[in-house]
């Protein structure tokens, strides 16, 4: 199946989407849902009545990690498929590489982004970023799932995937903080304004 506009492959498979939203919006919501408030909340005046759901802020917020994911998740998938050449790393490329490391940045990044979450005002490191254990086992539970499917035999061929090596790692992590670091950097300078 080729994607329309670039004439690449499609980089994810079917069946990666659906174990995607499975491990990275189950129990990390859940996590989320049980979450403490900001610190602050009490201080803060009410909401407006007018003042939509959505603020112009999350729609900000939102735009910008929809941007950040999909932009790491294409990088990682140009690489594996060798349209992008790194000068100090040599992978052997292809299509199914390709495949994993897009699959596997995009769900690391998005569990990334559970942390980032908890607060729309506050960093991650000021709530503490272990305050929340039940977001540790959510994360730790998704983490294990994903892994399982990269690394077990019998699931590679239902998950069309294959073993990630440390070259592949240490291009891939980088590129799955990224989101994150951008979350709070936004939120650092949404505050400003």
């Amino acid at each position: 199946m080729q994607s329309p506009w670039v004439g690449w492959p499609v980089p994810l498979t079917a069946i990666q989407l659906l174990w995607l939203n499975l491990i990275t919006d189950g129990a990390p919501a859940l996590a989320l849902g049980i979450e403490r408030g900001d610190p602050d909340v009490m201080q803060r005046p009410p909401r407006s009545p007018q003042e939509p759901i959505i603020t112009r802020a999350m729609w900000w917020g939102v735009a910008i990690q929809t941007v950040v994911m999909a932009a790491v998740t294409l990088l990682a998938f140009a690489i594996g498929l060798g349209k992008i050449t790194l000068p100090f790393l040599s992978i052997q490329s292809g299509e199914p590489l390709a495949h994993v490391m897009a699959f596997a940045t995009l769900s690391f990044a998005q569990l990334g982004r559970a942390y980032t979450a908890r607060s729309e005002h506050f960093s991650v490191f000021a709530l503490g970023v272990f305050s929340n254990k039940y977001m540790q086992y959510a994360v730790a539970s998704s983490m294990i799932g994903l892994l399982v499917v990269v690394y077990a035999p019998p699931l590679q061929s239902v998950f069309d995937t294959m073993p990630l090596n440390i070259t592949h790692w240490l291009i891939v992590i980088p590129l799955l903080l990224f989101p994150a670091v951008v979350a709070e950097l936004t939120k650092f300078i949404l505050k400003c304004f």
